[in-house]
């Protein structure tokens, strides 16, 4: 992706549970169907910016609009997790 095409977008990341084993996922609230999960807070982060970069992809080729990133400190307020900016590479 150029610089043209850079995209960021906020992830919200929070810890769960699930089966009884801890689960770390992220969310990028507003695109739908985008979100990651995996066993650590460092995977998730990790691989956000590739998780960013194929949903943005997608959309260019499907020729939809990337939607605009909610506000930082909106989310931040909502207390549901830890909110990062990602860059897509």
């Amino acid at each position: 992706m150029n610089s043209e095409e850079a995209f960021s977008y906020p992830l919200v990341l929070y810890e769960d549970r699930e089966d009884g084993e801890e689960i770390w996922r992220g969310n990028f609230p507003g695109l739908n169907g985008c979100w990651l999960e995996a066993a650590t807070r460092e995977e998730v982060i990790a691989r956000a910016p590739s998780v960013l970069g194929e949903y943005a992809a997608a959309c260019r080729g499907a020729g939809w609009r990337l939607p605009r990133a909610p506000e930082l400190s909106e989310l931040r307020d909502t207390g549901v997790g830890e909110v990062f900016m990602i860059w897509a590479e």
